[in-house]
């Protein structure tokens, strides 16, 4: 293996190669035990290099994400200006169809409710419109709709799991937890 390559070890073969030196020094003899501590310290001094590397790149992540939220953020504040631009084009719409035009159409329209411009024929005529409910509690049962939504909690269900292993009881059917490792930085 060439020095360069042995440079650009991962970290997993350089946690590999201090346990297999690790081994090594349990079973060689005391004479050669300086030149393993040596050597020990010289992986050792290769993984706290990758650890400052893969540290680097972790705050360069970060960084990044940090970038990214700012840039979401700024796309909602975006998408709702948008948003607001299209209800007042709705609402500008909904008020010349249901006030300008029904009001132009009686006063100068023809007997039968009918206005022809040069672009279009506009009829005036007349529909049910929505049903205001003034009070819930009189209306028959016929009109009321239940709705059940049965959904998991999950928190209440983590840290119902989380307590039944811990005490090395079963944990419910129907759910599993895992343990991981993290990492806090500091």
């Amino acid at each position: 293996m060439t020095d360069r390559k042995k440079d650009k070890q991962t970290a997993r073969e350089l946690i590999g190669e201090h346990m297999d030196l690790m081994l090594r020094m349990d079973l060689e003899s005391e004479e050669k035990l300086p030149e393993l501590i040596e050597e020990r310290a010289l992986i050792q001094s290769k993984m706290k290099d990758k650890a400052n590397s893969i540290d680097y790149f972790n705050v360069n992540i970060k960084e990044r994400e940090y970038l990214l939220d700012a840039e979401i953020e700024s796309y909602k504040e975006e998408i709702d200006r948008l948003r607001n631009r299209k209800k007042s084009l709705t609402a500008t719409s909904d008020y010349l169809n249901k006030v300008l035009l029904p009001m132009i159409i009686e006063e100068i329209g023809d007997e039968n409710g009918v206005l022809e411009t040069d672009t279009a024929r506009y009829k005036l005529y007349e529909t049910y419109g929505s049903v205001i409910v003034t009070e819930q509690g009189e209306l028959s049962d016929d009109f009321i709709k239940t709705e059940i939504v049965q959904k998991v909690d999950k928190a209440k269900l983590r840290k119902a799991c989380m307590s039944l292993h811990k005490d090395g009881k079963d944990l419910p059917s129907g759910a599993f937890i895992t343990k991981i490792k993290r990492v806090k930085r500091s």
